[in-house]
């Protein structure tokens, strides 16, 4: 029975190191930025070429938007978002494997100022940032 779990441990162990998931996931709360009636957040991201990825984001009405982005490379949209809204930003890619490996690199501003910059790489890559506008 103990050399049965071994195995089954070790095997569980081989498949678990096969698997790369990098997972960002934040919430910065409220901004510390002066108050105003719109606020434009502008959402980038820059994905491997003809790789494939889901996108998320708050819209003007403060709703989630879903788009499938099929090609890869650069993603950008520039929306008026009213204030007091809660901002969600999602990225699900799963990265080629290349040399040097494949990167997700998202950026979000809000009124031209960086409030997320970040890259990442792995197999499977889940961007979450979130924040609240005064």
């Amino acid at each position: 029975m103990i050399m049965k779990n071994i195995i089954f441990l070790t095997l569980l162990a081989f498949v678990m190191s096969s698997c790369t998931y990098t997972v960002y996931d934040m919430n910065r709360g409220e901004l510390k930025i002066p108050k105003k009636a719109t606020y434009t957040v502008n959402y980038t991201t820059i994905i491997p070429n003809g790789t494939p990825a889901k996108i998320a984001y708050t819209d003007k009405d403060g709703k989630q938007q879903a788009d499938e982005y099929p090609l890869g490379g650069r993603w950008e949209k520039v929306v008026e978002v009213p204030s007091g809204v809660e901002v969600k930003f999602h990225v699900d890619v799963r990265l080629p494997k290349t040399e040097p490996a494949g990167r997700l690199v998202t950026t979000i501003k809000v009124n031209g100022e960086t409030v997320s910059e970040e890259t990442q790489s792995g197999k499977k890559v889940l961007y979450r940032f979130g924040f609240k506008l005064p």
